[in-house]
């Protein structure tokens, strides 16, 4: 059974007098000896200021307005042979041995030919009194089924608004967009005829967009759609090996929209995009999958991923993810791993996943392309709140809360010592099986105003490079309302540091 989770359903309260009893310490100033750590005090104005260019950097980092507009004038539309390999028919190449030529050829007893649209824009009724042949499009349920592959040509459009399209498994039939896909109001969904899918052969129709085209999703549905093969997994974009590395990105808005049993929701390599207000359900590998691009991912529903994570993102990829509500994930509710760009993971609900709430690895942000993880609310995940690993530069994690998970809140694990701050503020805690923070093998890390919830004779609030001084950091940053920096690694002569209230000034 699923669990639910909500802002209200988590509870945090600091334990004062089981905070006490660790410190073992009076409410006067302390001053105490720091061993294998050096501690020191920081202005607090200058850390919020360093979290204001945080903040300020990825908000630089927001995409520019799409401009989708369909062309002008009616598009011309035929049937042409397609080429698995010749001059000019890369964008048919990569699926030469995914199953699309496979499934063609059980539907088509001659060369397998396609429907091209070219030169201007064409709606379904404009398509269908065009072709005249319900081999390729005919008139079902709702819309219309298309048991042809497609190919949108670059400067043209199908307009598809209040209407469905239906795409037949057993024909192989697949979108193919060099120029603009536009669904308003829309269904596009697979049609197998209520006949049984293969599962030695599995195929189902799918969305591929080449770098420089367009898609526009508004107001529409979109079911059963895509297989776990290579640029087939759902809607898809990509820059292919043969086309200049200069192409524009493929550009994605999708807004107010449904997607229901994908494979891959969106497959997002080499775009701008643009996903607002969208629901995802039962996905099966991940419902935004984002590489190499510019996003903004907001107010969005993932709940159900069968396979991996609800949000991935790799490679080059800047913008904002924020807002979102992903739950019941196989993996982690947001993974980012080898990623560089300005990136921010804010004010998500996160929850009910089987691996970490956000999972984060081999990266290194810095000050210009920083990675902000903040006010996201984190609980009920089997793994970790934040998990992170071979992470270095500059890492923000401010103002999470995180609960009710049996692993760590909050753990860094470097298996080598990398260079870089970890800036770990406002964060409140609670309910958490082992230690609320686990860091290991980064240089330095910023501590102040978290809160904890939690019993210290039964568990470590601060483990790992923090262990040895866990009673006077919690002494500095939760009596006293100081800022730390931590240098770990680092072999010092005992030395005095007094915090007290004069902090707060």
């Amino acid at each position: 059974m699923r669990q639910a989770i909500s802002h209200s359903g988590i509870r945090f309260r600091l334990l004062a007098g089981g905070l006490s009893l660790l410190l073992g310490l009076s409410a006067q100033a302390a001053s105490y000896a720091v061993p294998h750590a050096a501690l020191s005090l920081l202005p607090g104005d200058g850390q919020q200021a360093e979290v204001r260019h945080a903040r300020d950097t990825v908000a630089g980092a927001a995409l520019p307005d799409l401009g989708l507009s369909p062309p002008a004038g009616r598009a011309h539309v035929g049937l042409e042979t397609m080429f698995s390999s010749q001059q000019g028919s890369w964008y048919f190449e990569p699926f030469v041995n995914n199953g699309l030529f496979r499934a063609i050829a059980g539907y088509q007893a001659h060369h397998p030919q396609a429907v091209v649209i070219s030169g201007g824009s064409i709606t379904l009724d404009q398509m269908a009194a065009s072709l005249s042949d319900p081999r390729v499009l005919r008139r079902h349920k709702d819309g219309y089924l298309l048991s042809y592959p497609l190919v949108i040509a670059p400067g043209a459009a199908l307009l598809i608004e209040d209407t469905a399209l239906y795409l037949y498994t057993y024909s192989g039939t697949a979108l193919i967009n060099r120029g603009l896909l536009s669904l308003k109001g829309a269904t596009l969904s697979s049609w197998n005829g209520e006949q049984p899918q293969s599962t030695q052969d599995p195929y189902r129709p799918f969305v591929m967009a080449w770098a420089g085209s367009q898609v526009r999703i508004e107001g529409s549905r979109l079911l059963r759609l895509g297989y776990n093969a290579n640029l087939a997994r759902g809607i898809t974009t990509a820059l292919s090996t043969q086309q200049p590395a200069s192409t524009a990105p493929a550009r994605v808005l999708v807004r107010d929209s449904e997607f229901t049993d994908l494979s891959t929701g969106l497959e997002l390599q080499h775009a701008q995009a643009r996903i607002q207000g969208s629901r995802f359900n039962d996905q099966q590998q991940y419902a935004v999958d984002l590489r190499d691009g510019q996003v903004e991912v907001a107010g969005n529903q993932i709940r159900g991923v069968q396979n991996n994570s609800g949000v991935r993102v790799r490679g080059e990829v800047r913008g904002l993810i924020a807002g979102n509500q992903v739950l019941d994930t196989a993996k982690s509710a947001i993974e980012v791993v080898e990623q560089r760009g300005a990136l921010g993971i804010r004010q998500n609900l996160l929850g009910a996943s089987r691996g970490n709430g956000i999972l984060l690895g081999q990266l290194a942000p810095t000050q210009d392309q920083p990675l902000l993880v903040e006010g996201n609310l984190i609980g009920n995940t089997q793994g970790s709140g934040i998990d992170a690993s071979e992470v270095g530069g500059a890492l923000f994690l401010v103002d999470n809360q995180v609960g009710n998970t049996p692993e760590y809140a909050i753990s860094l694990r470097n298996t080598q010592r990398l260079s870089g701050s970890l800036v770990l503020t406002g964060n409140t805690l609670g309910g958490i099986g082992k230690a609320m923070v686990r860091v290991e093998g980064l240089e330095q890390i910023v501590l102040g105003g978290n809160r904890y919830q939690g019993s210290p004779v039964l568990q470590n609030f601060l483990i790992g490079d923090l262990l040895p001084v866990q009673s006077q950091v919690l002494e500095g940053t939760v009596r006293h309302p100081c800022l730390l920096r931590v240098r770990t690694g680092v072999a010092v002569p005992a030395t005095d540091l007094v915090v007290d209230d004069s902090c707060r000034g």
